[in-house]
């Protein structure tokens, strides 16, 4: 192999490397906005056991912010990810995965701009519902699809269901990954074009408010 080769072939295998340790993390982040979602009782218990008035906030706005963040991050993460290009060369769990970052998507904008931080409020239990559903998806990709197993065991179990699960990987099934790119990008583009909307009305409002109050 020629010098020249052998960087391209370290070059691309840090790239797929690092694009499937991005889509990864995804898919763990979503577990924990999961946990922190579900367990905002739990949070809620922790900041009554802080004494100072500015630790209570800050752990507050901090937990609530450290959500949305991950939501956020899953989302563009899904954005990113699903392309033709880029889901030939790493294993993502087809529909699973892209169909868990769009309802993650969703979840954000109606958890940032449609009341889903209320407690017990119905959009926070749509938010939650979405996110569960969200998890379910992302578990059932990576542990049955993308880490299906391998062939030395599929050798010993020919007559198993593995093989079906292992071909809805993107990087064996070009069809499917085509397929589910068809609706997925769109999904995430509708639901991105969807939050900078609700973004600049909220943005609007807001700034209406004081010579709202004013005029009064």
């Amino acid at each position: 192999m020629q010098p020249e080769e052998l960087g391209h072939a370290i070059n691309k295998g840090l790239e797929f490397w690092s694009l499937q340790i991005v889509a990864d993390a995804a898919i763990m982040s979503s577990f924990v906005v999961l946990a922190m979602v579900a367990g905002r009782g739990y949070l809620e218990n922790v900041r009554r056991r802080l004494t100072l008035r500015v630790a209570a906030e800050v752990w507050e706005a901090g937990t609530d912010l450290l959500v949305d963040v991950l939501m956020g991050f899953v989302s563009l993460v899904g954005l990113f990810i699903v392309n033709p290009d880029i889901m030939a060369d790493i294993k993502i769990g087809l529909p699973w995965v892209p169909l868990a970052m769009v309802l993650m998507a969703v979840a954000l904008v109606i958890r940032a701009f449609h009341s889903g931080r209320v407690f017990g409020s119905t959009a926070w239990w749509i938010v939650l519902g979405l996110v569960a559903v969200a998890c379910a998806a992302n578990w059932f990709g990576f542990t049955f699809v993308m880490e299906a197993a391998g062939e030395g065991y599929l050798k010993g179990h020919e007559g198993s269901v593995w093989p079906t699960l292992q071909r809805m990987r993107s990087d064996f099934n070009p069809d499917l990954a085509m397929a589910t790119f068809q609706w997925a990008n769109p999904a995430l583009v509708l639901v991105f074009i969807w939050a900078v909307v609700a973004g600049v009305v909220r943005s609007c409002r807001a700034r209406q408010q004081p010579k709202t109050r004013s005029d009064e």
